[in-house]
Parts: C-alpha cells; sequence; structure tokens
C-alpha cells in the first residue's frame, strides 16, 4: 500500500505560516498591540524599541487588564474575548476581533507579558517561545498590560533577512503610532527609539494632535468638514485651496476610527480640488462613518484591506462633501468658481472617425542617436555643437535666464528645430520621422543619472547659498527619515540644518532650481523614498530616483527654444535615453512613412 504524499502541517509550521500573513515586520507588532490597548480602553500607551524592533519592542499601557485565566490563553490561535458568534464579524466595535495577533506574533518572537486587572491582588507574569508557554510567575506591577517582544523572526531567519534598516524600520513604526494617534486625539502616546523621545501626544483635541503629527503651521490653516449623504458620514479635516504644502502623502483616512487606505476616496479628494489648480497636492484627515452592512474588513489578514459593498456611492459621496466644502470657502472669500463638469456641451459638428497612424516606440538606442548624426560617427561634443550650435553642454538652462528669442517677422523656415506642444512635449524631428519628447520623463532620467553618479562618488552637485535661510516644517514622519538621509541630501545640493522641534532651516538649494520650488522638492522628496520602500538602508537608487522625480520638469511648464534644445543634447548622452529611471517612455516617434499616408503622398 502506497504511502499518501499529503499529510497534515504540524501546528508550529501552521503558526509560522499564519504569523506570515498578519506579521510582516516590527511595524505589524506595533500596530496589531497597540489595538489590543486600545480595545482595553487604555488612556496610556508607550512604545519603546531597540534595534528598529528587530531585537525588542515593549508596548504598555493602562487598561483594564487580563486575569491570569486570560493571560494563559491570549497567545493561543483563534482565542479572543471580542467574538462570539458569525455575525459579530459584521458588527465590529473594537479593533482586533480574530484571535490572531498575539498568537502570531509569540509564534515568531520570545514573548513577555505581564498584566493585572484592578481588583487583581498582584500581576501576572508569562513567558513564551515560538508559541509555547515556558513559564509563569506572580509580580507586582501596576494595572494594564505590558507586551515585550524580542528576537522578531529569531525562528524565521529568511523573513529577517527582508526587514529593512534599523531607522527605516523605526520610520515605519512611527507612521503606525501617528495613524493611530491621530484618531484618538483622547489618548496620551509616547514612542522611544532607544533613549531617544521620538514622538509624545498628550491629550487634547484633534486639531491639537494634528499639530503633534503633521505640523502646527498645516494644522492651523485646516478647514473642518461636517457632511453626511447616502447613509454615509464624512467628518475631519481638509485643506484650504489656496494650499499648497507639496506633501504628496498628506492623507488620513479613517473608517469607524480603524485607519484604513483605499485609491478610490484619495482620488475622490484629489479630484474635488482639480478646479483650483493641477498642482496642489491636498491634505486630507477623514473619518467615514456608514452601517456595518456597507464594508467588509475580513479581506486581509492584517485588516489593509477594506472592502465597500458600493465604491461609486463612496467616491461621489466624498467628492462632493469635499467639493462643497470648498466652494462655501471660496465664495466666503468672495471668489467663487466655475465647474466645467457642472456645464454640458454638445458639439453640432460631426467628427470624422480618428485614424492615427500608430506611434512606433521601438526605437533602439543606437538608432536614435544615429538618426540624430548630422556626420558619421562624429565625436558626441562635436554632435552637440552641429545639431544644436549650443555653447554649454551638459548643462540645463534654469528657467530664470534668458529664453531663446524669435524675430516678430522671422520667415517660417528659421523657427527653432523644436517646438513644445501643449507645454510638455518637445517636438522635433531625426531622420526617420516626427519625435516627441516628454519633457518630464527626459528630464527625470538625465537627472536621475546624474544623481547616481553624484552619490556613487564623492562629488557633490554645486549649491547657492540662501542670503536668507528659510524654514520648513516637517511631520514626525518626514523628520525620522530625513536624518537617515541629510548625508545624500547635501550631495545633491541641499543644506539643511536643524532648528528646534520638527522645524529645519533650509541654508542652500542647488543651482538651478528655483527658490519656490526648494521646500515642496524636500517634502517630495521624503514622501518619493517613502513609497520606494527599500529592503535594507535607502539605497542610492532609491534616493537618485526620488532626487530626479521632484526635481525634474513638470508637465504644463513653459520651456525656451534653449531649454528644449539643451534637454535633448543630455538625454542622448545618457545610458538609457528611452525610458524614465520609472520604466515610462521617454519619447515616441511617428515614422515619416505613416504621415506620408495620411496626407495621402
Amino acid at each position: 500500500m502506497k504511502t499518501a504524499k499529503i499529510h497534515i502541517l504540524s501546528d508550529e509550521i501552521i503558526n509560522k505560516i499564519a504569523a506570515g500573513e498578519v506579521i510582516e515586520r516590527p511595524a505589524s507588532v506595533v500596530k496589531e498591540l497597540i489595538e489590543n490597548a486600545l480595545d482595553a480602553g487604555s488612556t496610556f500607551i508607550r512604545v519603546q524599541i531597540e534595534e528598529g524592533g528587530k531585537k525588542k519592542i515593549t508596548i504598555t499601557d493602562n487598561g483594564e487588564g487580563m486575569s491570569p485565566e486570560d493571560l494563559k490563553l491570549c497567545f493561543l490561535r483563534h482565542t479572543t474575548s471580542k467574538l462570539s458568534s458569525a455575525d459579530d464579524l459584521f458588527h465590529l466595535r473594537t479593533n482586533g476581533f480574530r484571535g490572531e495577533a498575539v498568537a502570531s506574533i509569540a509564534a515568531i518572537s520570545k514573548m513577555t507579558i505581564i498584566s493585572k486587572t484592578k481588583d487583581a491582588p498582584c500581576a501576572q507574569k508569562v513567558e513564551i517561545q515560538s508559541g509555547d508557554l515556558k513559564k509563569t510567575e506572580e509580580i507586582s506591577a501596576p494595572q494594564g498590560t505590558s507586551f515585550v517582544i524580542e528576537d522578531l523572526f529569531f525562528n524565521t531567519p529568511v523573513r529577517r533577512n527582508f526587514l529593512s534598516s534599523e531607522s527605516a524600520e523605526s520610520t515605519r513604526i512611527l507612521d503606525v503610532i501617528v495613524r493611530i494617534a491621530i484618531a484618538h486625539p483622547e489618548i496620551r502616546f509616547e514612542y522611544r527609539n532607544g533613549s531617544k523621545e521620538v514622538f509624545t501626544g498628550v491629550e487634547g483635541d484633534l486639531r491639537s494632535r494634528l499639530a503633534e503629527t503633521i505640523g502646527t503651521g498645516i494644522a492651523k490653516k485646516l478647514i473642518p468638514l461636517d457632511y453626511f449623504e447616502n447613509n454615509i458620514s464624512i467628518t475631519g479635516f481638509i485643506s484650504p485651496s489656496e494650499m499648497q504644502n507639496g506633501k504628496k502623502n498628506r492623507h488620513f483616512l479613517y473608517l469607524k476610527n480603524r485607519p484604513i487606505w483605499n485609491p478610490a476616496v484619495i482620488k475622490a479628494v484629489q479630484k474635488a480640488y482639480e478646479p483650483y489648480g493641477k498642482l496642489i497636492s491636498p491634505t486630507s484627515v477623514l473619518f467615514l462613518d456608514m452601517p456595518d452592512m456597507d464594508f467588509d474588513v475580513n479581506v486581509h489578514p492584517a485588516k489593509k484591506e477594506v472592502r465597500f459593498v458600493n465604491d461609486s456611492a463612496i467616491y461621489s459621496t466624498v467628492h462632493r462633501a469635499i467639493r462643497n466644502k470648498l466652494q462655501e470657502e471660496s465664495a466666503a472669500c468672495g471668489a467663487p468658481i466655475i465647474h466645467l463638469n457642472d456645464c454640458s456641451y454638445t458639439s453640432t459638428v460631426q467628427e470624422p472617425e480618428k485614424k492615427w497612424p500608430s506611434f512606433n516606440n521601438e526605437i533602439s538606442n543606437d538608432t536614435l542617436k544615429r538618426n540624430f548624426q548630422a556626420k558619421p560617427n562624429p565625436p558626441k561634443e562635436a554632435l552637440v555643437q552641429d545639431l544644436f550650435s549650443l555653447p554649454e553642454f551638459g548643462k540645463i538652462i534654469p528657467l530664470s535666464q534668458k529664453s531663446f528669442e524669435i524675430p516678430e517677422k522671422a520667415p517660417l523656415y528659421s523657427t527653432p528645430s523644436f517646438l513644445q506642444l501643449a507645454e510638455t512635449y518637445i517636438v522635433c524631428q531625426d531622420m526617420e520621422g516626427l519625435l516627441l519628447i516628454d519633457q518630464s520623463a527626459a528630464h527625470a532620467r538625465i537627472l536621475y543619472e546624474q544623481a547616481l553618479k553624484t552619490l556613487s562618488s564623492n562629488n557633490m552637485i554645486n549649491s547657492q547659498e540662501l542670503l536668507f535661510p528659510e524654514l520648513i516644517e516637517l511631520s514626525k514622519v518626514e523628520k525620522s527619515l530625513l536624518v537617515e538621509i541629510l548625508p545624500d541630501l547635501k550631495k545633491l545640493g541641499f543644506y539643511l540644518e536643524p532648528f528646534g522641534g520638527d522645524t529645519y532651516q533650509i541654508r542652500g538649494i542647488p543651482s538651478g532650481l528655483s527658490f519656490s520650488r526648494a521646500e515642496k522638492c524636500i517634502h517630495e522628496f521624503l514622501d518619493s523614498l517613502q513609497e520606494d520602500s527599500p529592503s535594507s538602508k535607502v539605497p542610492l537608487d532609491a534616493t537618485a530616483k526620488a532626487w530626479a522625480s521632484t526635481t525634474a520638469y513638470r508637465a504644463n511648464e513653459k520651456l525656451s527654444g534653449e531649454e528644449m534644445a539643451s534637454l535633448v543634447n543630455q538625454l542622448l548622452q545618457t545610458e538609457e535615453p528611452l525610458i524614465s529611471p520609472y520604466g515610462k517612455p521617454t519619447l515616441l516617434r511617428i515614422p515619416i512613412e505613416d504621415i506620408h499616408k495620411k496626407f495621402k503622398r
């Protein structure tokens, strides 16, 4: 008789698999245990970590505590005091509910729990390793619960290898704490990294908590929001339409006071601000409430995802709430705006069928450079001079310099070789047809390669000292990340010095970068690094990409003829001229044959 190939997994393996779904990194541990502290009615929560949470995480609260009987059950899988029937899954009043978090953490760490209820004569202490109870004893301790998590992932070394640097993990933990703290301004939070106090949130109202977390300057400008429609309640704060903070990640979204992330809601927020300018980066702190039957939080083991029954209703309600509030504020200031979406227009002209030739982007680097050559194999310096007759190579001419001038009555054939389409694309030709170059993507490719070379050497980008240094206020998360990448910022031409609290002083900026864009570039630079989520330390590649994306020309930015020529020159000298650092095409070609066909030649 053959032995079955399929066999039942051991509890140890099952627990490790389950832990991997719920606990991804130290920040996951902090999130789950803070949620338990909130459910216990705590008014004070302290988080202490060592070595980015890899070595040790201690979370202490003053909640109701656990009895000795509960303490011996809490680290077992699917044990909870928050559910008694399947129906309870759809009527949640707590943060944790499935009985997975503590068991998952215990399975991949060395855990110690100390807890005491109000009426208990003494506290109970239990020690667990890899999910197994090792020791129990009575000790003296105040009411509440303390979790000590040591050597996270010690028995799953592969998972430990994928953790980021200590500072990066600390920043992720800070982000978790900040997002939860915003939802609970009535609770005191403390966060320490080793001996350093990173964040303290004292009890107060929501605006005070926002001042502590995202900055006083922004918090005091936010306008309150209170809206109800379609059984959906939306409260919180949004930034006024005229405030441009340059921070892409300033969205804090909550459902029944639980931090969530939903791209559709964020898109609705951004869409509501579009009539006020495409360059606005709004800030929003939104608390959603709706009937339990209209959403499901049981989609992801870590409760990251929330599924709405009617996504379109959520989108439209959020959009209307913010749009109406912004219109009220604009009207109060005597500056009403017209929403183009509210107007209707029907054309009486029948449009011809659009059959444009397809763009051919199958261009090799060698072909592109060869087609631009006026002579066989000229040196790069000669190529630049012959084609574009520019006095300087390798330098993007800043907008402040004199623009290329065209005589008023110049004949048509004497216009520059470069034209700008929609202030976004550069139009020119090579030997095979018409080229459309995305000015933002092309500039990003140039800056990315320049930054990569600078960061990997001892070179530095030229910096211009500011006559009057400017102050920049950072959020708690931004400040934590800035400390790590200050040396790289200095290489890239930014000189920043601490000025107290979460404020830094900008003393120098890269040559050629306008002062008006400097502060926004720093905020976007930090945002981009957070989005890249580096796996070890902040790598040179991620830093170079962030630098390129934040300092490159933007769409809808007018360029002079000299600037366009300089941009194309430098693009041709890059190692990968056809793609941006993020993999987007920098240029497209319409073959001359397709143009001839369109004109029936």
